[in-house]
Parts: C-alpha cells; structure tokens; sequence
C-alpha cells in the first residue's frame, strides 16, 4: 500500500493508487523542531510499479547501511514476498537475501549494512518487554508520539482519508530515523572500534558474546592464555532422558568492587594465606585433572611435569607468605554486577509479584510436596 523510509533527513513516500482513492502531494511532518520531516511523493499505480520504484531508488542511491525496526521479521519478509509474487528478485534487485542463524532469520546485503533498531531497543534500551514497539520507544527515548492509527481503519483510510494514512506511514520511518541517527548509530559503532565483529554482528548478537570477544581480543594482544571455548556435549542425558540444555546449579557472581582497574596503577592487595595454601596442597590434583581429563595427556608423557609444579609452589608460597601486597594489577574483573538488576527491571520481576502464603491457600493444587514454590530470600543492599 505505501513504502515510506528517510535518506539523510529527507523523506520520501511511494504509494500504490491502486488502492488508494486520490493521490498524495509532497508535504512535511514534523512533530519536533529537531526532528524534521520534509516527504517527497511518488503516486505509482499498482504493487508492481511501487515496489520497483523502491528497487530502483535504492540503486540510484547505493546506500551503505539501511535502518528497519523488526525488518528481519517483518519489513523484508514481505517486501520479499510480494516482490516474488510479481516476478521481482530482491536479491538480484538490491542484494538482500534471507539467513538463518540459529533459529532466526535476519535479511544481510554484501555491499549494504542491515541494522534493525529493534534489535538495540531489546537489548540495550532497558525499556520493559511491554514497552519495546517504535511507538512506545519512540514515546521514551524521542519524546514525541507517532500517529497511532487502528490496522483494521487501514483500507478504509486509504479510500477516504489517504492524507492521513500517508502522515501515518511517515510518523514510523521519521520515529526509525532519528532513533537510529540519535542512539543506534553511535552506541554500536563506538562497540565496532573495541570489538572484533561486523556492525551487523555487534548489534544482533547477545551481551555475553560480545563481552568473550573483547576479552578475547584483549587477550590476545596482551599475550594473556584464554581458555578454549567449552562445546556443548549434545548427548547427555538425566534419568534415561537427552538433555536439550544444562544449566549451572548453585552459581553466583560475586562482585568484590565495582569500579574500572588499570594495569599501570599500583593497587593494594590483601591476600588469603589459608587460601593460598589449599592451593597449594591442590597443585599436583589440579595439574593431573588439567592435563588428563581437559586436555587428554597423560602424565607420563610430559617430560617437565615436576619442574612446572614446583614452579608454581614457588609462586604460591611467595604469595601465601607475603600477603599484604603493593603491585600493578595484572588480574582484570569484569563487573557484572548489574546484570541481575537490570534482567529483573525489563522483566519486571519485582519481590511484590512473588506469590505468598495467602494466594498459596487458595490454590487447587496447593499440596505439601507442590514443586511450584520457590522460596527467594529478598534483601535490601
């Protein structure tokens, strides 16, 4: 029915007069003085002639990154659609494709960036999951409200009321615009200057890979040994039952402080003896699991198994002695502390929507062996 996208602050509209009654003039919508909003229109008269136009704008314009918001659901899924439906190829057209990664589809181009804003907003924004459409994070993170408009109105507005559809249609791809040019362009392209990864990979990808990338590029260039990534073992089962996945029982993170540590500012540290020693008696345990289960050496065959260990005794006892120290860090500690707090504020998961004791009673199937409870201890910190 109508295509609507921004190209550096210009704006532009295609509209299919098939199914709408009258056409569009140019005109401009602006809701903030910051966020300006001058359209230029192009009436087409059918799907065929609307689609190639937006094709062939594309190729006058070669852009280096196109903005969508949830386009790998929804925008090029049906653009593609109704593009193969009238014999056009959108790969051969603009080059965007469809790749499954995991279970999820995403639209990539070779020679043009895809970012999907929505992406951003659902990992970054801290918004609630209620609150995450462009509408409501347009309302958060612009300050302005798009034109809301019913979908079921949609085919009538055409036929009535283009004018007021068209400003429709225009309020999503302004909102797209400047949230993109105002939080998602500079956020994940200052990411791409630390990390190792495509802007593509950056924005799609989940907080803790992109923190094992970092790490692992650090790594590298300090000389650091990373421990390999650990693959999952597809076949284990529980009870005579394949596990789909297994999680971590009983652990925790424990930040000791918070803060950012430098490796050329000299710290204090203050060191456990009694813990040092438990290492210590662990040496030979620790170095034969290392070598023998995670690695897959046996002991015999390494020829300077004894000289390492009383190496690192060496190191230990050096430590366990003195343990009031002055030294340049050379252990850094990422804070994760705010991890948790933040999974429970977009989920809202405050400790008032816990169930207590009163909606247990009223339960049908409160009974004393239910594994439904779960006892969480809530403390103020």
């Amino acid at each position: 029915m109508m295509i609507s996208y921004m190209v550096d602050g210009q704006g532009y509209l295609i509209n299919n007069r098939a199914i709408l009654s009258a056409d569009v003039e140019d005109f401009e919508f602006t809701p903030r003085p910051e966020f300006e909003g001058p359209f230029i229109v192009y009436n087409e008269e059918d799907e065929f002639a609307t689609i190639r136009k937006f094709f062939d704008h594309i190729q006058e314009l070669k852009p280096h990154v196109i903005v969508t918001y949830n386009g790998d659901f929804f925008d090029w899924p049906f653009v593609d659609d109704r593009a193969k439906i009238h014999g056009l190829s959108m790969k051969r057209e603009i080059g965007f494709e469809r790749e499954t990664h995991g279970g999820d589809d995403t639209f990539l181009c070779r020679q043009c960036l895809h970012m999907d804003a929505y992406k951003w907003v659902k990992r970054d924004s801290y918004l609630p999951v209620g609150s995450q459409g462009l509408k409501a994070a347009a309302k958060a993170k612009l300050r302005f409200d798009p034109v809301e408009l019913d979908p079921e109105l949609m085919c009538k507005m055409a036929c009535e009321q283009p004018q007021v559809l068209a400003t429709y249609s225009v309020s999503d791809a302004l909102a797209t615009y400047y949230l993109y040019q105002k939080y998602v362009h500079p956020f994940i392209f200052a990411l791409c200057m630390i990390i190792p990864m495509e802007p593509d990979e950056v924005l799609r990808k989940g907080s803790g890979t992109l923190c094992e990338a970092l790490l692992m590029d650090y790594a590298y260039k300090a000389n650091v040994i990373y421990p390999n990534k650990q693959q999952t073992n597809m076949d284990k089962t529980f009870e005579g039952h394949l596990l789909e996945s297994e999680t971590y029982v009983g652990g925790r993170v424990e930040a000791i402080e918070c803060g950012v540590f430098r490796a050329d500012f000299p710290e204090k540290f203050r060191l456990d003896p009694d813990a040092y020693q438990a290492l210590l008696d662990a040496v030979d345990e620790t170095m034969k699991f290392s070598l023998e289960k995670e690695e897959g050496v046996p002991i015999d065959q390494v020829e300077d198994y004894d000289e390492v260990c009383s190496q690192i005794k060496e190191k230990l006892e050096s430590l366990r002695d003195t343990p009031n120290r002055i030294e340049n860090p050379l252990i850094y500690h990422l804070d994760v502390g705010a991890m948790y707090p933040n999974i429970i504020l977009t989920n809202r998961l405050q400790p008032p929507a816990i169930i207590n004791e009163n909606t247990c009673v009223t339960c049908d199937w409160n009974t004393p062996d239910a594994d439904c409870r779960r006892r969480m201890d809530w403390m103020w910190r």
